[in-house]
C-alpha cells in the first residue's frame, strides 16, 4: 500500500506511486480536493500540467514520505523474489491453474490473487475451450 490510511488535505503535496493514463509514476502534484465520505479519491493537479480525479489514497504518498515508500516497495519486492525462488511464493499463471484442474478432475476451487474461482466454472471454461479448438 503506498500511502497511510489518514487523509491528504486539499493543496498538500503528493508524489504518484503508480502509473495513470497520462501520467508516470513518480509525478509530483498537488490535492485539489477530496470526495466521499467512507470511499475517499481524490483530485490531483500533476506538476505535468495533468489533472486526474478519482485516485485512491493507495496510490498517492505524501512528498516526505516518497524516499520511505521507495525503500519500503524494493524491500517487499526483494522478500517477493525470495519467496518466489525458494518456491514459496504462489503461482500467478491462472491458465495453468485451471488447466491443471480440469485435467485432473479436481473438483477444488482455485484462489487466484485473493479471488476464488469457483471449480465449476473451471470446468465450464475448460470445455468451452475444447468446444472452440484452443
Amino acid at each position: 500500500m503506498a500511502g497511510n490510511s489518514d487523509v491528504l488535505d486539499r493543496r498538500e503535496r503528493v508524489i504518484l506511486a503508480e502509473d495513470l493514463a497520462g501520467v508516470a509514476e513518480g509525478t509530483p502534484g498537488e490535492v485539489m480536493l477530496h470526495t466521499g465520505m467512507r470511499w475517499l479519491r481524490y483530485w490531483v493537479r500533476f506538476d505535468s500540467g495533468a489533472e486526474r480525479g478519482s485516485i485512491h489514497r493507495d496510490k498517492l504518498v505524501r512528498e516526505a514520505e516518497w524516499e520511505d515508500f521507495l525503500v519500503e516497495r524494493a524491500a517487499a519486492e526483494a522478500a517477493a523474489e525470495a519467496a518466489a525462488e525458494s518456491g514459496g511464493g504462489p503461482s500467478s499463471d491462472l491458465e495453468d491453474q485451471t488447466t491443471a484442474a480440469a485435467d485432473d478432475g479436481a473438483s477444488e476451487d482455485v484462489v487466484v490473487n485473493g479471488a476464488t474461482v469457483p471449480s465449476h466454472l473451471l470446468a465450464r471454461s475448460a470445455s468451452a475451450r475444447e468446444r472452440l479448438g484452443g
